[in-house]
């Protein structure tokens, strides 16, 4: 059974005796009912429901992140967690080892002041 999100500007849109919120999954049970959707361009259809990961609560957070083997999980906070699961890499590290442009370590080019 499909998930379909009406993806239009309205509040909502009834069609087929199903009330369409905008852009929230709705769950149809009739195929055939899908199939016209699948036509629509306004209309997303999709075999699972899909949450945005800024719509769960920590603990499904933390749950997919467990799933997902993301060390230190535990000790994270809710934009933290959101980052890891999309991947998100943090800046950089800063130093000596940082690397430049050009493959050396970014204090390779400068000679030490005094």
């Amino acid at each position: 059974m499909p998930y379909i999100t009406y993806r239009g500007k309205n509040a909502s849109l009834m069609l087929h005796g199903i009330r369409f919120p905008a852009k929230v999954p709705v769950l149809v049970e009739s195929e055939t009912t899908a199939k016209h959707f699948r036509e629509r361009n306004d209309f997303e259809v999709n075999d699972e429901k899909v949450i945005p990961l800024e719509d769960l609560t920590v603990p499904q957070l933390k749950d997919k992140a467990k799933d997902a083997k993301i060390e230190g999980f535990s000790d994270m906070k809710k934009s933290e967690l959101i980052k890891a699961l999309k991947g998100e890499d943090s800046l950089p590290p800063v130093g000596k080892n940082a690397e430049g442009a050009d493959g050396q370590g970014a204090d390779s080019n400068d000679p030490p002041t005094a």
